[in-house]
């Protein structure tokens, strides 16, 4: 082995991880090919061992598509729409924010949706130019959702797996300023209380969100389709040579 292939391999891990795999690829599939075209040609044998590199490609595709594994893509997240301050109902500038919270379910503040969406909310409202200052300058008040159904073709086929259209999830995460206590001149300050409340009087900000599915399952079906597509034209010049070949033997 040349002493530059040695000097890559430990120099640099992610040259040595690459150089490890291409010389995985190459001793593998390298191998099955050479044993291919001493028993059938050369061409034919390349043939059959991309039929059968692309055929197992299909199947570990169809597995990761399942799964969500393999080659990811972006995976699901919530993405903060809009910040309102004061109410809801008179903001025109968002069409979903229409007539709410009539047609809102309301969410409980520990619900999964809710806690998901906090962090990004959070992020929306909290910062040196933002409304508050961190986290603990504000308080939950309220939590709705609005979409977020899944339907099939024609909202006839409304079951798994079928059910493959959804319509846009919102959640609105309103907050009120956190009360605070005074202190006294010349008595000790007040211990903080437990679980913070928020100020009546302060005006309540919303964070608007919607839930972007993101693309988790869609490089493994780029793979699928694409491996299927190479798999069966190799299979069906296989197909082809047959046919020439039974030609000839009539």
């Amino acid at each position: 082995m040349p002493a530059s292939l040695l000097a890559a391999l430990s120099w640099n891990p992610q040259v040595r991880g690459a150089l490890y795999v291409a010389i995985a690829v190459v001793v593998l599939a390298g191998s099955a090919y050479m044993i291919l075209a001493t028993n059938v040609g050369a061409r034919l044998g390349f043939l059959l061992a991309a039929a059968g590199f692309f055929g197992w490609m299909t199947t570990m595709g169809g597995v990761w598509w399942v799964y969500g594994q393999g080659p990811k893509g972006r995976a699901a997240a919530w993405e903060a729409e809009a910040t309102i301050t004061g109410d809801l109902a008179t903001d025109s500038r968002h069409e979903v924010l229409e007539k709410y919270p009539d047609d809102w379910e309301k969410l409980e503040i520990t619900d999964p949706a809710v806690l998901d969406a906090q962090g990004v909310a959070d992020e929306r409202i909290v910062g040196p130019k933002a409304q508050f200052k961190s986290a603990s300058d504000y308080v939950i008040v309220n939590a709705s959702e609005k979409g977020g159904e899944t339907y099939g073709p024609l909202h006839l086929l409304n079951f798994r797996p079928l059910n493959v259209f959804h319509e846009a999830h919102y959640v609105v995460i309103q907050v009120q300023k956190a009360a605070t206590t005074e202190a006294v001149a010349g008595q000790p300050a007040a211990e903080p209380a437990a679980d913070p409340v928020a100020d009546p009087s302060a005006q309540p900000v919303s964070v608007l969100l919607v839930r972007d599915l993101g693309t988790l399952r869609l490089n493994p079906a780029i793979v699928t389709f694409a491996c299927g597509a190479l798999f069966s034209v190799i299979c069906y010049q296989l197909h082809i040579r047959d046919k020439e070949a039974a030609a000839r033997r009539e």
